[in-house]
């Protein structure tokens, strides 16, 4: 009689427990995780700097945070609203889902295709990009779900600097001077490389004339020769003597750098 009331006993204590077996696997299944894995919160990205595109596309880094699957997962991106949001989708840029992330991987890249228009020689196009929860994943790092990207053509470098300034290379009067966007076409144009198809849009900090590296010395001096041989009335004394460029931002005076005039 006392062994079956322990059988008893111990029966009553396990049961309760006998429907947790199925419980502990939903630990594991929720969806994996999936954010932006650029290197801030926003990207950047100029047509300056590849001045004969007029279309090109932006190959933006996803990871899992999680594991890869044996199978591709679809990944859903949506368009962001925000106050400094200015570009239209289909005009400035363009998604082109569906989006995957392959079997096998826990990171990719996905494409979207930005396009260069008129009004981006004043204004930088915004739009913002959101990782949309999906049955195959869930948000991230919730700082990583949004990435913010900014798309501009003549834009003033925020290398440049100014003309009296000595903190960077460009704006120095030694160099290229007060930065207008007459100017910057002259510059991009000068030093574009067809080979590469690009130019140069980024200037040291370094100040002054000598202390920059030694191949910025060589484009202050491929731009002063492509103004002297497409525009010698630039040089010309007295000015304007053979085809001349004025800068129509900077009150009609003709371009002159190494050193600059304005």
């Amino acid at each position: 009689m006392k062994k079956t009331n322990i059988y008893i006993i111990l029966v009553a204590f396990l049961l309760p427990f006998a429907g947790c077996k199925e419980d502990v696997p939903t630990l594991f299944a929720e969806p994996d995780g999936i954010y932006f894995s650029a290197s801030s919160d926003s990207l950047s990205y100029t047509f300056a700097k590849y001045p004969s595109r007029l279309q090109d596309t932006l190959k933006i880094p996803v990871t899992v945070l999680g594991k890869a699957s044996n199978t591709d997962r679809e990944i859903i991106i949506e368009k962001g609203t925000g106050a400094d949001v200015n570009a239209a989708e289909g005009i400035h840029y363009k998604l082109l889902p569906p989006y995957k992330m392959p079997a096998g991987k826990v990171s990719t890249i996905i494409p979207v295709v930005v396009n260069r228009t008129g009004e981006m020689d004043s204004i930088t196009a915004i739009f913002i990009l959101r990782l949309k929860a999906n049955q195959n994943f869930q948000s991230g790092i919730s700082s990583k779900t949004s990435l913010k990207v900014k798309v501009g053509y003549l834009q003033k470098p925020p290398t440049w600097g100014e003309y009296g300034s000595t903190q960077w290379w460009a704006g120095n009067s030694a160099n290229f001077g007060t930065w207008t966007r007459t100017k910057y076409k002259v510059v991009l144009t000068a030093l574009y490389d067809p080979v590469s198809d690009t130019t140069v849009t980024e200037f040291p900090a370094t100040g002054g004339t000598f202390s920059a590296p030694a191949i910025y010395l060589q484009y202050r001096q491929l731009v002063k020769n492509y103004i002297m041989a497409n525009y010698p009335g630039n040089y010309s004394i007295p000015e304007g003597i053979g085809p001349t460029l004025r800068d129509p931002d900077a009150g009609n005076q003709v371009i002159k750098v190494g050193p600059a005039n304005y």
